[in-house]
């Protein structure tokens, strides 16, 4: 009995839980961006600093809004970053009604180590950002100077950070989803060459349209694949041994 699931909810029951938990993570959000927007000044000046250190190009405001709209996208990034706890409680907590009682066991440190996933890819991504600051800066040529948009290079430093937070979660999907019986080291080692197609696609999509930026992030995926592999090896002989145990 222990194993059965505890899952009555209708379907309209799934909604209402799923808008109720939307509106957790939207009031979350609004919080942590708010507080994040008393910050933002000084968060822009490290940013600066820290990627243009003795370049001469110049970021620029281009239209009377740009300031603020800024201030509103950094604030809006720092908060995702700051309030992602929250939202992978709220994600997972949907999840688990649908888990069999011994899996609910689970969430937590599934919580706990996708907030840890994602806070390595949002600094893994800060690492990556002056790399490719420096790549596109290197095109200006004698005479030309790069001038860029300050909210535009807001945008792509908030998409790069969000792209590698979210796909460093790869591998522990994965060794929840092995932990659930639902994939196998077999199939995804099958489906390995389908995979790092739909990686250089996913990278097209969610990078800016650019070579550079798309390699950058399908590498790390490809490396993540194979660790997500590893991963899988260890949920299966973990199963294994809780059936044994059982």
């Amino acid at each position: 009995m222990a194993q059965q699931k505890t899952n009555g909810m209708s379907f309209i029951d799934h909604l209402d839980e799923l808008r109720r938990r939307i509106i957790i993570c939207l009031v979350a959000l609004v919080i942590t961006s708010a507080a994040a927007y008393a910050v933002e000044p000084y968060a822009l000046t490290f940013l600066i600093r820290t990627i243009f250190e003795g370049s001469s190009d110049s970021l620029a405001l281009i239209n009377p809004v740009e300031g603020f709209t800024v201030k509103l996208k950094l604030s809006l990034i720092m908060g995702l970053i700051v309030g992602s706890p929250v939202i992978f409680w709220q994600f997972w907590g949907f999840v688990s009604p649908g888990l069999y009682r011994h899996e609910k066991r689970l969430i937590l440190p599934i919580v706990i180590l996708s907030t840890f996933s994602f806070l390595v890819g949002a600094v893994f991504a800060f690492h990556v950002l002056p790399i490719a600051t420096r790549f596109f800066r290197s095109f200006a040529t004698e005479g030309i100077q790069n001038t860029w948009s300050l909210s535009k290079y807001v945008d792509f430093m908030g998409r790069l950070i969000i792209a590698f937070g979210v796909v460093f979660e790869l591998p522990l999907v994965v060794y929840f989803l092995s932990r659930l019986g639902l994939v196998t080291p077999k199939f995804l080692w099958e489906k390995m060459r389908y995979a790092i197609i739909g990686f250089l696609v996913l990278s097209a999509i969610i990078t800016p349209p650019d070579l550079f930026t798309q390699v950058v992030l399908a590498v790390p995926l490809v490396i993540l694949y194979m660790i997500s592999i590893l991963l899988s090896m260890l949920a299966i002989k973990r199963s294994a041994r809780d059936k044994a145990a059982a």
